[in-house]
């Protein structure tokens, strides 16, 4: 009996995993490309995501599993950054891993032009993680 109890219990945290978002056809080719931030959306508010004047930050996923992330500090004198590392795409999950940093997002939105990561980050720094929805454009 308490093997089917357990069986029971799995079986229902199986199904409650499952959403909408698991609809979303993500394939290598679409994700393949720079993205430039454009918003975030947490705790029912959306942010614009602020570019210097001088060029965009983006997130660059190459076909070889490469990753780049690149970032402008300042315009004058130009001044950037950048990350890179490797990212592997499982289901609707993309994993990046950075300086033995792994980072993990679901793809919630993708098209040719717009990308949507869902994250658990402290958005608000209040201690609490909460569900970010950081939205990415290819121009």
């Amino acid at each position: 009996m308490k093997k089917l109890f357990l069986f029971a219990l799995a079986s229902i945290a199986i199904l409650s995993s499952c959403s909408s978002d698991d609809s979303v056809k993500v394939t290598e080719d679409k994700l393949t490309k720079k993205w430039y931030y454009k918003s975030y959306q947490a705790n029912g508010d959306t942010d614009a995501y602020d570019h210097l004047p001088c060029a965009k930050d983006y997130v660059e996923f190459l076909p070889n599993g490469s990753y780049t992330e690149f970032y402008i500090n300042d315009c004058t004198p130009l001044e950037t950054g950048s990350s890179t590392g490797s990212w592997v795409l499982e289901g609707n999950t993309v994993a990046v891993a950075i300086d033995g940093e792994n980072y993990n997002g679901k793809i919630t939105k993708l098209s040719d032009t717009q990308l949507q990561l869902t994250i658990r980050a402290d958005y608000d720094d209040d201690g609490d993680e909460e569900n970010v929805k950081v939205n990415f454009t290819n121009n």
